[in-house]
């Protein structure tokens, strides 16, 4: 009997979740039959197919002990009242083996689900099965001379009748034509490891010939493990394990059709007792065999009331549509999971790809991404494009170029992965903005850090110049003192002077008392002049700053630390505080001022008095003494050499103070440089104490002064000659930090040579702010990559950890597309690492990416292939469109049709990918045999 139902049934999205119920008895089953078949048997079986035609449950087991006749009536039945129902239907033989592995002795349950393709065989296989019917006997019948009930409760086989029967009907492949399931953990089931050894080793058997097992509920990890058997040694591959409803009655199908049941203990706790079996595949027998090659809950199988990788609608790309245009078809529907796009060169992938892009994010595209356009030649080129292109979203919103979109998309284009994670200055870069969205706390500190070595690097500056300046006017005062003449010698010229004047004291007998008087009044007028020459100095140079009027125009307030890094609302706070107090502040310095200076202009005012007064008052008396010339230039040369000593003695005290100041100043320089260091070994320390246990990719800080620095300075220092600063070469930068003084002495006075064209204070200001740069290391699963040392990651890591951190950015799950992520990548990064990250990642983010890599496209398990074609004589689209596009599983498996001129529609998507894809024909048989699955 051929099921109708069961052709055409590829879908275009590719593998979708859908409920499959594997395990259904219907009316007349020949074991425990609760549907109470009688006078009212078409009844019952019209209630049966309403049952089945109103379920959520799409793909189904419809299942009889030893027997193929409750499947024949069901399907006879189903298609003449529902002949365009969209279930799919598979056929179950149920049996027991003469196995037991429980305490109550019940036989083991194994049941047969065939591929539709040969139900039309299943008689011969029955006829060719060997049973046992229980009796003293023991002699072995042929399956299909099993008549009565009694018979096929009695009946059992064994797995070498099974093979033998197999091997019989349909040759040597079992699981092309059947998969074969077992119970587990029920008391028709096998139970793993249960103590006794006898029971173990035929479980053990029994698991090396299953393809799968019925679970009942999720928890069935036993069979996820590949060393499970005794031989260790003896690799088996992991087996999914489905639930199924085991409906009997309608009771039952009421209670566990497509549902989750829930029943309570003795001791008031909820057990489940069946559950929904959810399968990621087209409703064939080719999409049953998929969980074979992905039997992890959740990649193709899950056990539960909802599906498990459910994704937000407005963050689902359900089609691009296309209009004007007789290039390309008018719609293409996606996958909400991974989509791969396939063809050959110039077929159309990238193309594709970036209409969808275009769509929803032009400004990315065109100026964030510079992609200029839509594919090859200037036709296609954005700004000469005619066509209409839209993206509609699974919650029915559209996006197009011309209208500003709400919806985002993370694209990265051909060349990206590999392009962006070979440059480690851009990885970099993209460590800071997730260690901080991670770390918001650090973040704050390490601005604060960053702003504070600023902050100290001005300092030093200021020291620096400062430093100048004064041992500048240490110089001019030691030089205007070796002008004034040696000290000692002054002394000695004043005093023997004094000498003559005494001795012109006796020999003209000259008053004492008018002497004394003379010498004060020629000692107070060359004060008083020094007086007004020191007030005019001053007055003159603050008309030269602050101008004829002496006041300042403005008031600059600085705080420190400064207002950059706090809160808006408080920096506001504070400086409306300032500005407040700004114009009283300026007001009263001024005020200052103008009386400094009216001061000044008093001040020579009345030294000029004092000057004139004292002369007037004096006038006969200095006339008296200015007749006697000699003398007179005796008086006046003594007190030049006085007023010479007391300049002399003022300039030493002067360079006393600045000298101790400038020492003042080193020590400083020297504070702020270690000051400096102790806030970059905070932060190293902050960031290592962070808890970064869970997290997939964990963060590290190096630092050092960069290599292109430490040339920049040394271009203006001589380092061809060996000083305390330059050995070997080389810049000795601890030294120079440890002694600032001495390095500042040494290029001030020539000693520390540097190179022409360069000034001395700039250098000096380059060497001791030369700072360590602070770069972020990243580290994933013992690798790292970052800062300033070699990275560990090969491209392939390296890839995946950009990938991870772009992906990182944002919690939001929008689209992720990309275009030939594999391009300068080797297989082995591939394979082992972007692979397994991909098969991860699209549970949570939608992912359309172009390949033409079958590690990827086949290794990823994507859920949908979209093969792409351009037009040609070799290659036609018989609908005459430019570019088409051809969409569907992986599942979807068509042998080529030669007389289908279409070439897309000639063959199944399985077919094209084999033949497009770079090892497309190995990936399929690597993803088959991973687990030691035979085809």
């Amino acid at each position: 009997m051929i099921n109708k139902l069961n052709n055409n049934l590829y879908d275009a999205k590719g593998s979708l979740w859908r409920k499959w119920d594997l395990h259904v008895h219907p009316p007349g089953t020949k074991q425990n039959d609760g549907y109470k078949i009688g006078d009212n048997n078409e009844d019952v079986w019209n209630k049966f197919c309403e049952k089945i035609e109103q379920s959520d449950v799409l793909v189904f087991g419809i299942t009889d002990y030893f027997s193929a006749d409750g499947y024949k009536n069901f399907i006879e039945k189903y298609e003449s009242k529902y002949p365009k129902s969209k279930k799919r239907f598979f056929l179950n033989i149920e049996l027991k083996l003469n196995e037991s592995v429980n305490r109550q002795l019940e036989e083991v349950n194994i049941h047969l689900i065939f591929n539709s393709s040969v139900v039309s065989k299943v008689d011969k296989f029955l006829n060719e099965l060997k049973v046992v019917k229980t009796g003293k006997d023991q002699v072995p019948i042929k399956c299909s001379e099993l008549k009565t009930k009694q018979d096929y409760e009695s009946a059992t086989t064994t797995r070498n009748y099974l093979k033998e029967a197999f091997k019989n009907t349909f040759g040597e492949a079992i699981q092309r034509e059947c998969f074969l399931v077992f119970t587990a953990a029920n008391d028709d089931g096998i139970r793993p490891k249960s103590g006794a050894k006898r029971k173990e080793a035929i479980s053990d058997e029994i698991d090396k010939f299953s393809d799968g097992f019925f679970g009942g509920v999720q928890n069935q990890k036993y069979f996820l493990k590949t060393n499970r058997l005794e031989e260790k040694e003896l690799f088996i591959g992991k087996k999914p394990v489905i639930s199924g409803s085991d409906a009997h009655s309608f009771d039952d199908m009421d209670k566990f059709l497509g549902r989750r049941f829930i029943k309570k203990s003795a001791d008031g706790n909820e057990i489940i007792i069946k559950d929904v079996t959810w399968v990621k595949a087209d409703p064939t027998f080719e999409g049953l065999r998929q969980i074979l090659y992905e039997p992890e809950p959740g990649d193709r199988v899950w056990i539960g009331p909802d599906v498990p990788d459910r994704k937000e609608n407005y963050q689902i790309i359900k089609k691009i549509k296309f209009s004007n245009t007789s290039d390309f078809p008018e719609e293409i529907e996606f996958n909400q999971n991974l989509c791969s796009i396939i063809g050959g060169r110039s077929s159309g992938k990238s193309a594709l790809l970036n209409y969808i892009t275009h769509a929803i994010d032009p400004e990315l595209v065109e100026k964030g991404l510079e992609i200029k356009s839509a594919g090859e030649g200037e036709e296609y080129r954005w700004e000469e494009i005619k066509i209409n292109y839209e993206v509609e979203w699974q919650d029915g919103f559209i996006s197009k170029r011309e209208s500003k979109n709400s919806r985002k998309i993370l694209y990265l284009p051909q060349n990206y992965l590999f392009k962006e994670s070979k440059d480690p200055d851009e990885i970099k870069r993209k460590i800071e903005p997730i260690l901080f969205k991670k770390f918001p706390e650090f973040e704050r500190q390490y601005k604060n850090s960053i702003k504070e070595i600023e902050d100290l690097n001005k300092k030093i500056i200021d020291l620096i110049e400062k430093w100048f300046q004064l041992m500048d006017s240490i110089i001019k005062l030691e030089e205007r003192n070796k002008a004034l003449g040696d000290k000692k010698a002054i002394e000695e010229e004043k005093q023997k002077i004094e000498r003559k004047i005494d001795g012109y004291k006796e020999k003209y007998s000259l008053s004492e008392i008018e002497l004394e008087k003379y010498q004060y009044i020629r000692n107070r007028e060359t004060e008083l002049k020094s007086k007004i020459n020191k007030n005019e100095e001053e007055l003159e140079l603050i008309q030269s700053v602050l101008g004829e009027e002496g006041a300042f125009q403005d008031l600059k307030l600085e705080l420190d630390p400064t207002l950059d890094l706090l809160p808006r609302e408080f920096t506001e706070k504070i400086n409306n505080e300032l500005n407040k107090n700004k114009k009283d502040v300026l007001e009263n310095v001024n005020k200052t001022a103008c009386k400094y200076k009216e001061n000044l202009v008093k001040n020579i005012r009345e030294s000029e008095d004092e000057l004139k007064k004292t002369l007037d008052d004096n006038k006969s008396l200095l006339d008296k003494y200015k007749k006697n010339e000699e003398l007179e230039e005796l008086i006046t040369k003594v007190n030049e050499y006085k007023e010479t000593l007391r300049i002399i003695n003022n300039n030493e005290n002067e360079i006393e103070l600045r000298t101790k100041e400038l020492g003042g100043i080193e020590t400083k320089v020297k504070q702020f440089s270690q000051n400096r260091n102790n806030i970059i070994e905070s932060l190293k320390d902050s960031i290592n104490s962070l808890n970064q246990e869970n997290l997939d990719i964990k963060f590290g800080v190096e630092y050092q002064i960069r290599e292109e620095d430490i040339s920049r300075v040394s271009e203006k220092v001589n380092v061809k000659e060996k000083t305390s600063f330059v050995q070997n070469y080389q810049l000795q930068i601890e030294f120079i930090r440890e002694n600032p003084g001495q390095l500042l002495r040494s290029i001030y006075f020539g000693d520390q040579k540097i190179n022409s064209g360069y000034k001395k204070e700039e250098v000096a200001f380059e060497l001791l702010t030369l700072t360590e740069t602070i770069l972020f290391v990243g580290i994933m699963e013992g690798d790292h990559i970052g800062g300033f040392s070699e990275t560990t990651m090969t491209p392939g890591r390296r890839a995946l950890f950009l990938l991870r951190l772009i992906l990182a950015e944002s919690d939001e799950k929008w689209p992720i597309l990309i275009d030939q992520p594999e391009d300068n990548l080797d297989s082995k990064s591939i394979t082992k690492e972007i692979v397994p990250f991909l098969r991860e990642k699209k549970k949570d983010r939608q992912i359309i990416m172009v390949s033409h890599n079958a590690n990827f496209v086949i290794g990823a398990d994507s859920e949908q292939i979209i093969v792409a074609n351009r037009n040609g004589n070799e290659s036609q689209n018989q609908d005459g469109k430019q570019f088409n596009y051809l969409t569907g599983s992986i599942e979807y498996t068509k042998e080529k049709d030669e007389s289908i001129k279409d070439t897309l529609r000639s063959q199944g998507i399985r077919e094209h990918a084999c033949l497009i894809l770079d090892g497309g024909r190995d990936a399929f048989e690597h993803r088959r045999n991973k687990y030691n699955i035979v085809s």
